[in-house]
């Protein structure tokens, strides 16, 4: 059977002093805890800086319906901060607009390596959509026009393979 305690024997025996400090490292702690939140932000992500970032992507001179299009920051040295992925899902006439950390709010300034795979909707492509292979290597900048055309190649007897193990 369980047996009731009684914490108040606890704390009449300790010394009023010590409940001070006890006290006192729990406020500190509390403080450097809040601290180390609002440094960190409230999603507890650094954001880089965007840019507006449009595009096209075609297939043998026709829009590409439905094809997901990755703009993935490169890193430029061993310690460097390259930010986030941006995405964007073609419409129906094969333009695309990118989002990092919002809808539609573009790609984070710097240079880029753009991958365009299948989405769950894509419909039948006679060109590689492969998300693994690099497209285009291009410069975001902050004062734009960042708008970038990608022009895929068709599929071939090599890379059919390929093709069909990335997607």
């Amino acid at each position: 059977m369980l047996e009731r305690v009684d914490w108040s024997i606890l704390f009449t025996k300790v010394h009023p002093a010590t409940l001070g400090k006890i006290a006192n490292m729990i406020r500190m702690r509390s403080m450097s805890l809040l601290f180390l939140a609002l440094l960190a932000g409230c999603d507890g992500m650094e954001k880089f800086p965007v840019s507006a970032t449009t595009g096209t992507v075609q297939c043998d001179g026709k829009p590409v319906v439905r094809a997901m299009v990755y703009f993935a920051p490169k890193r430029s040295g061993e310690g460097a901060m390259i930010g986030q992925q941006g995405y964007a899902l073609t419409d129906e006439s094969g333009k695309f607009t990118v989002s990092t950390y919002g809808e539609k709010d573009g790609a984070v300034v710097g240079t880029h390596m753009i991958r365009v795979g299948k989405s769950e909707t894509s419909g039948p492509c006679p060109c590689a959509l492969n998300s693994m292979t690099v497209q285009k290597e291009v410069e975001v900048t902050a004062k734009g026009p960042n708008h970038f055309d990608i022009t895929l190649a068709r599929k071939s007897s090599s890379n059919k393979d390929e093709v069909r193990e990335a997607d």
